[in-house]
């Protein structure tokens, strides 16, 4: 009886804490659609609707509203961080620069409701997760200009400018559908001039 008197007290905690990750990764998957398709106004309690949990649990793993966008930012960076990595790994160097490119013009427009409220509320955050996601743009961009098959004359400012009119792409045309269809042409565009002609 003494040994299920110690054993208890230690397994209640742990199933605790892994409900409550199971909590915020729930909150965190449903504040991302949320935040997609109605900016960075929807309430907390429109999240914790879409997570199937009380707003109580809500605020209880984030103080407010910020804290939360803060929060998922992190791990969609994060994320991106992680595909980019696991292209290298897997696919030829300039196939994995061409679908980093692939991915950020499909989050330009997955993200565009909530882009520039982020950027003017959040600018330093915005700030620092362009420069990560350049930092390993550019690096897929060494290793397949290494590769032979992007040319060397291609350089970081080239990778901005592509982002940079995958942005405008998607700002200029409302329909969703239309401007996937616009952003990944600015890709295919800037991935044809940069491979190599041999």
């Amino acid at each position: 009886m003494a040994q299920d008197t110690q054993i208890h007290p230690e397994a209640e905690p742990r199933e605790l804490r892994q409900d409550a990750q199971r909590n915020r990764l729930r909150v965190l998957r449903a504040a991302r659609t949320v935040f997609r398709d109605r900016g960075l106004e929807a309430t907390l309690q429109t999240v914790a609707h879409h997570a199937g949990v009380s707003a109580a649990t809500v605020h209880r793993r984030f103080p407010g509203r910020d804290a939360l966008v803060e929060d998922l930012a992190a791990q969609a960076e994060q994320e991106l961080v992680e595909r980019f990595r696991e292209l290298t790994r897997t696919v030829p160097a300039d196939l994995a620069l061409e679908r980093a490119l692939r991915i950020v013009a499909a989050e330009t427009v997955a993200t565009r409701a909530c882009t520039p409220d982020h950027r003017e509320r959040f600018a330093d955050r915005a700030h620092a997760l362009d420069e990560r996601l350049h930092q390993e743009l550019h690096r897929l961009l060494v290793r397949a200009r290494e590769g032979g098959r992007i040319a060397v004359t291609v350089t970081a400012q080239d990778l901005r400018l592509v982002t940079g009119a995958v942005t405008a792409a998607v700002t200029a045309e409302p329909d969703t559908q239309r401007a996937n269809w616009a952003a990944q042409r600015v890709v295919t565009h800037f991935v044809r001039s940069f491979r190599t002609t041999d």
